[in-house]
C-alpha cells in the first residue's frame, strides 16, 4: 500500500475536528462498557426466560442458562441503545462463541432496526459442542436474514436498537450451562487485501492464477487411484482436455483405506496435466464421510510428505486436502479440524491454494458459510477456497444452489462446486441450473466424473471409457457440449497462454480495458463504469450513534461511496482519497458525487459541505 502517512494523518486530523464541531447537531457521541465489543448486555425483559445470569468483564460476556429448550424456553441476553447506532458503513459482524458448559448448544442472532424496531433473525443457528469455541460471521447485507417470513438483507443499519443473541438446545431435550462470547467485531469483507502471488491465489470470492487473472474451472473428477492399472492415464487427461476442460480433479489414496499413490506418481500427474493446460486438483479419497478428526489430519500428513513432488508448482496444481470428510455435519467440529489440517500443510512449507470440502459428505454448505471465514483467515497464507458437492440435497433446486452461491459471494469466500451430476441416490439435481447460475456468478464446477463409477450410480460416468470411449447422451453430453458447458465457457488458464492481467484505466466517458498476450495486444472499449473491489479493514465494534438516519441527498452528490445515503463516511473515504490512500478506491461514479462544490476539484471543501449536509446546517448539496 502506497501512502503519505503525514498527509493521510493531517487529513484524518483536519475531518476530525470538522466533525467534532458538528458533533451537538449530528448527536454523535462515545459510548464505553466492558462487555464483549464494547456494549454492556444484560438478560431480555419478558421473554427468552432460560437465562439465569449475564456478567460482562475484560471484552468477553458470560450467560449461564438453565433448561433451555429448542422451542420456547430459550436463553437471550442483549445490547440496546434507544438512539440507536449506525452501522450503515458495515457489512460483517462476527463473534467467537466459547461453549463453557457440558451439553451442546445452539446460537443464533437477531437485530431490532429501524424507528419501528423491525427484528432480523439469521436464518440459521451454529451448533457449538460442549468446551468448544466457533468463530461465526453474520453478513448484514446478504439475504441469510428472516423478517416477517421473508428471507432478506437486514434492513435500516443505520439505527440499530438491539443487538440480541440467543441460546437453545440443537434437540428436544433441555440444556443447562454458560457460553462465553468474546471477539465482537464490525467489518467488510471477509478477506484481507491480496498480493498477487506466485502460485493460485483467493481474493475474496475469485480465484485467481498466477499472472493475475481470474480463473474459473470447468472439469471433471478423475478416479486415477483406483484406475492406474489400466495404464492409460496419459490418454486419458489428454482425452479430457482435448474435449475442453481447463481441470480435473484427481482421486488419490493416502494408505488408509485405499492403496498410498507415491510422490512418483504425482510428479508423473502433475507433467502430463501441464503437457496438457490441465489445472491439476488433487485430493485424497480415504477420509470420506468419516467423522473422526485423525483421517482428515492424515490426508493433511500425506501432503506435507508429498512436499518434493508438489512444491514449484503452485501455478498448476490445488490441494484439495480430503473429499468429503465429515459424514455427519457439524459446523464447530468442521472449522476447527479444518484449520489444524490447513496448518500441518503449511507448516511443511507448501504455499499452494488449499481446497476444503464441505461437511455432510460435500453437500451441508452450513459448515462452509458459518466456518469458512475463520479457516481462511487462521491459514497464514490466507490462500484457502472451499468447495460444495451438489447431488440431490445441494443441488436439489434452483433456490438451495443460489443460496449457497449467494451466501459464499456475499461472503467473500471462493467457491467451487467440487462434484454434481445430474441425478442421484438422494434425488434429482438440477444441473442445468448449477451449471447456468455458476456462469452468472464466476463459480467453477467439476462433474462427477469421467469414468469407472460402479453400480447402481455408473449413470455418472461421463464417458463409456477411461481413454477412447463415447460421451453419455445424459450427462458427458451434457456437461461438454451443453448450454454452459466446455465447450461454451471453459477458457485454458492463463499461466499456460501467457496472457497478463487486464489493465483498466477510467474516464468519464468509457472504461478501456486492454488485455496483453505474448502474440497480440487487444483493446475494448465498454460505456459501462469500472467494477472495483475494495475491502474494509475489521475494527472493534463502532461506539458512535446518531440519533437520526443518514441523510438522504435527492443530488446524489456527497454519496461518495454511492450506497444511497450521505453521511460521515463519505467525508473520511474522500478524506482518505485526497491522502492518496490507495486503498481509499472512488468510481467514476463516486467522483462526480464527491464534487460537492460542484468547482470541478475534489478538496478539503468538498469534505466541509458533506458533513455540512450530514449535520443538517444546509437542506441540501
Amino acid at each position: 500500500m502506497k501512502m503519505q502517512k503525514n498527509k493521510l494523518h493531517a487529513a484524518l486530523t483536519a475531518l476530525a475536528v470538522t466533525a467534532a464541531s458538528l458533533s451537538a447537531v449530528t448527536g454523535i457521541h462515545a459510548a464505553a462498557a466492558d462487555g464483549a465489543g464494547g456494549y454492556s448486555w444484560e438478560k431480555t425483559d419478558g421473554y427468552q426466560e432460560a437465562t439465569v445470569s449475564v456478567q460482562d468483564g475484560s471484552g468477553k460476556t458470560t450467560v449461564t442458562f438453565d433448561k433451555a429448550d429448542n422451542k420456547e424456553y430459550i436463553a437471550g441476553f442483549c445490547a440496546q441503545d434507544g438512539s440507536g447506532w449506525d452501522w450503515s458503513d458495515y457489512t460483517k459482524l462476527s463473534v467467537t462463541v466459547t461453549n463453557t458448559g457440558s451439553s451442546a448448544v445452539t446460537f443464533g442472532i437477531a437485530l431490532g432496526t429501524g424507528g419501528d424496531w423491525n427484528w432480523h433473525q439469521s436464518n440459521t443457528y451454529a451448533t457449538i459442542d460442549p468446551g468448544a469455541s466457533q468463530d461465526l460471521s453474520y453478513y448484514l447485507t446478504g439475504e441469510e436474514w428472516t423478517f416477517n417470513d421473508t428471507v432478506c438483507a437486514v434492513a435500516d443499519l443505520y439505527e440499530v436498537h438491539r443487538i440480541n443473541m440467543m441460546i437453545s438446545a440443537p434437540t428436544d431435550t433441555p440444556v443447562s450451562g454458560s457460553v462465553e462470547i468474546s471477539d465482537l467485531k464490525l467489518g467488510g469483507s471477509a478477506s484481507a487485501t491480496v498480493e498477487p502471488k506466485d502460485g493460485f491465489y483467493v481474493n475474496g470470492s475469485k480465484l485467481c492464477d498466477a499472472n493475475g487473472n481470474p480463473f474459473i474451472m470447468r472439469g471433471t473428477n478423475y478416479a486415477y487411484t483406483w484406475f492406474k492399472w489400466q495404464n492409460n492415464v496419459d490418454a486419458t487427461l489428454k482425452e479430457i482436455a482435448n474435449y475442453g476442460a481447463n481441470t480435473v480433479r484427481i482421486v488419490l489414496g493416502d494408505g488408509d483405506q485405499y492403496d498410498k499413490n507415491t510422490a512418483g506418481e504425482i510428479a508423473n500427474l502433475i507433467k502430463i496435466c501441464e503437457a496438457n493446460k490441465l489445472i491439476a486438483v488433487f485430493e485424497v479419497h480415504d477420509a470420506t464421510g468419516k467423522n473422526e478428526t485423525q483421517p482428515l489430519l492424515n490426508a493433511a500428513k500425506y501432503f506435507a510428505e508429498l512436499k518434493s513432488a508438489l512444491a514449484g508448482h503452485e501455478d498448476t496444481v490445488i490441494i484439495n486436502i480430503a473429499n468429503e470428510w465429515q459424514g455427519s455435519a457439524n459446523d464447530s467440529a468442521w472449522q476447527s479440524a479444518y484449520i489444524d489440517a490447513v496448518k500441518i500443510i503449511r507448516d511443511a512449507g507448501l504455499k499452494h491454494c488449499i481446497m476444503c470440502d464441505a461437511g455432510g459428505w460435500g453437500q451441508t454448505a452450513s459448515t462452509v458459510i458459518n466456518g469458512g471465514a475463520a479457516v481462511l483467515e487462521k491459514d497464514p497464507e490466507h490462500n484457502t477456497m472451499f468447495s460444495v458437492h451438489m447431488y440431490g440435497y445441494a443441488g436439489g433446486t434452483q433456490q438451495m444452489i443460489k443460496n449457497i452461491m449467494d451466501s459464499m459471494i456475499t461472503r467473500q469466500l471462493c467457491l467451487v462446486i467440487g462434484e454434481f451430476g445430474y441425478k442421484h441416490s438422494d434425488g434429482d439435481v438440477d444441473e442445468a441450473y448449477i451449471m447456468e447460475y455458476a456462469q452468472q456468478t464466476g463459480t467453477g464446477w467439476m462433474a462427477w466424473s469421467w469414468n469407472g463409477n460402479g453400480s447402481p450410480v455408473e449413470y455418472l460416468d461421463m464417458s463409456s471409457a477411461n481413454a477412447g470411449g463415447t460421451l453419455s447422451k445424459d450427462w458427458g453430453e451434457v456437461v461438454v457440449n451443453g448450454a454452459n458447458g466446455w465447450k461454451e465457457t471453459a477458457k485454458v488458464c492463463s499461466v499456460f497462454t501467457g496472457e497478463k492481467p487486464a489493465v483498466t484505466t477510467t474516464t468519464a466517458a468509457a472504461t478501456t480495458t486492454t488485455t496483453e498476450t505474448t502474440t497480440a495486444i487487444i483493446t475494448t472499449v465498454t460505456t459501462e463504469p469500472a467494477v472495483i473491489e475494495t475491502t474494509t479493514t475489521e475494527t472493534p465494534i463502532l461506539t458512535t450513534t446518531t440519533t437520526e438516519p443518514a441523510p438522504v441527498n435527492p443530488s446524489k452528490l456527497g454519496d461518495v461511496d454511492e450506497n444511497g445515503i450521505v453521511d460521515v463516511s463519505d467525508a473520511v473515504l474522500l478524506a482518505r482519497y485526497n491522502a492518496e490512500d490507495d486503498t481509499a478506491v472512488i468510481s467514476r461514479v463516486g467522483k462526480a458525487n464527491a464534487d460537492a462544490d460542484r468547482n470541478g476539484k475534489l478538496d478539503g471543501d468538498d469534505i466541509v459541505v458533506i458533513l455540512k449536509f450530514v449535520a443538517k446546517l444546509i437542506p441540501q448539496i
